[in-house]
């Protein structure tokens, strides 16, 4: 079903959608926190599954706060060993903050739809999130372990962590938004391009035929 969507209605919505999520974010984030914490622990986890046991499952991760920290067995190689590392999980998780007032606030037909988006919004963010804090640890270990790790696979995490942090904050919401709601932009953006005057095709079934008038009935008895 395609919402025709007014552009002033939805930034008002989009602005007291902000406005409530930015004020209740600050109480809900250690909660949610706990939750990136559990993910982010068992996607390392996934990644550790390696045939090297030099590697394998040797990280730990604990939250603190809005703050996760990770370490590993082998920092305790280093003179002195080298404590455990912190990751910000405000900064990882502050795209919620935009992408929840933009899937409350586009049209959707009925509020359960509207609820059932964000729920897969959500998960999505999830999923991107839990990599960024995957990849912020394997770039700390390619570039801390160069006898262990390849020139290539240190170059590789590097890329996709310059890449998350530049897309997690402001873009990523955008494209989890602009992916669910593909369908109803494309045909807002259709409706838009539509001529003016052009009618819209007809659905369902055809009227029934007019009556011949008189001078029809004349034509074809002639034609006879």
């Amino acid at each position: 079903m395609r919402l025709s969507v007014n552009p002033w209605l939805f930034l008002g919505r989009l602005l007291v959608f902000f406005l409530l999520t930015y004020l209740l974010w600050q109480p809900v984030a250690p909660y949610y926190t706990q939750l990136l914490f559990y993910a982010s622990r068992a996607g390392v986890w996934l990644t550790e599954l390696s045939t090297d046991p030099l590697w394998r499952t040797g990280t730990t991760l604990v939250a603190r706060g809005t703050a996760i920290f990770y370490s590993h067995r082998n920092f305790a190689a280093f003179d002195p060993p080298l404590p455990p590392q912190g990751i910000p999980a405000e900064w990882v998780m502050a795209n919620l903050v935009l992408l929840v007032p933009l899937m409350l606030a586009t049209p959707a037909p009925s509020w359960r739809a509207r609820f059932g988006r964000l729920a897969a919004a959500l998960v999505v963010a999830l999923v991107l999130q839990v990599a960024d804090v995957v990849v912020a640890i394997k770039v700390f270990y390619a570039g801390t372990f160069r006898g262990y790790w390849s020139r290539r696979a240190y170059n590789v995490y590097q890329f996709l962590d310059a890449f998350f942090q530049s897309w997690d904050t402001q873009l990523f919401p955008f494209a989890i938004w602009a992916g669910i709601h593909f369908r109803q932009l494309l045909g807002s953006r259709s409706a838009a391009a539509q001529p003016c005057g052009e009618a819209p095709a007809p659905t369902g079934t055809p009227p029934p035929p007019k009556p011949p008038t008189r001078a029809q009935r004349r034509r074809a008895q002639r034609k006879r």
